[in-house]
């Protein structure tokens, strides 16, 4: 099988819900003070953050107010920038020109449940946080009976552009037509509701998504999707995402993601948005 472990969905104001998180320990608050004394530049710095805010308990507009993002995503960054010392400001836009203009410094850092592939890592820089499993979200009852990567081939995949799924998908179905079955049939939409929509009018067999996202969906539209168990081929790391050249950003935040975590912020996130804790991936960069 060709590019299996590509296959994966890509698929997030600073106000947000408030974490019930760990009691602040003496621990967290010196690291946290020596992070800030070691990067005085970035104390008060208003930090420009891209993120697509489409994604169910990751990033998405609060429904009681569209100013307002909600999301586990939304409230690490909360966790972690205060920690490093800077504000921040959300530029919202599609998921597919996120990379790019953090190349181009139109944006300062991205946080948008990103995949930390390595040919995105050959762009830009990676802060890990999180580990990532993967379900398919498909028709209620499974009535194609797809439940493993070999069973996608013939079948119709969502995909939306700028995903490490959207440029694998391509890839995946030659190895299956490689191996004599028949393509993929690849369905592009614009974003995640798209393909969400995609599934739920029949015009695609599958979506891929984080478990939680997968589970989400599936309590929303209970008479019309269901999901598959977790797929092992299907696994990625997530990361903040920065500019090759802004080494002290991505620097402060590796530094405070680490302090979140040793505090367990970032697990009690997980618990409350409805995700495994397990999922925490120790803090590290990428390349």
């Amino acid at each position: 099988m060709v590019g299996v472990s590509l296959l994966l969905a890509g698929c997030g104001s600073s106000k947000s819900s408030t974490a019930s998180s760990a009691p602040t320990t003496a621990a967290t608050d010196t690291a946290c003070s020596a992070i800030q004394a070691k990067y005085p530049a970035l104390k008060g710095k208003a930090v420009n953050v891209g993120i697509a805010p489409t994604i169910p308990g990751y990033e998405t507009v609060d429904p009681n107010d569209p100013n307002n993002l909600v999301g586990f995503d939304i409230d690490l960054l909360k966790a972690v920038s205060s920690c490093a010392g800077f504000t921040y400001s959300f530029s919202r836009a599609d998921f597919q020109t996120l990379v790019p203009s953090l190349q181009a410094g139109r944006i300062d850092m991205v946080i948008s449940n990103l995949i930390a592939s390595d040919a995105r890592a050959q762009q830009v820089n990676f802060v890990i946080y999180q580990k990532d499993e993967e379900a398919l979200i498909v028709a209620n009852g499974n009535p194609k009976k797809i439940n493993g990567v070999s069973d996608l081939c013939g079948k119709s995949l969502a995909v939306f552009p700028g995903t490490v799924q959207a440029g694998a998908a391509q890839t995946q179905s030659t190895a299956c037509t490689s191996s004599g079955k028949p393509a993929i049939d690849i369905n592009t939409y614009a974003d995640f509701n798209g393909c969400l929509q995609g599934v739920l009018t029949g015009r695609s067999d599958a979506f891929i998504n984080p478990v939680s996202v997968v589970a989400l969906s599936v309590a929303k539209y209970p008479q019309q999707l269901s999901a598959t168990p977790p797929i092992p081929e299907f696994r990625s790391l997530i990361g903040m995402a920065f500019n090759k050249s802004t080494t002290d950003l991505r620097d402060a935040v590796f530094a405070a993601t680490k302090a979140v975590q040793a505090k367990g912020t970032e697990k009690a996130l997980f618990t409350q948005w409805q995700q495994d804790p397990n999922d925490e991936a120790t803090a590290s960069l990428l390349p």
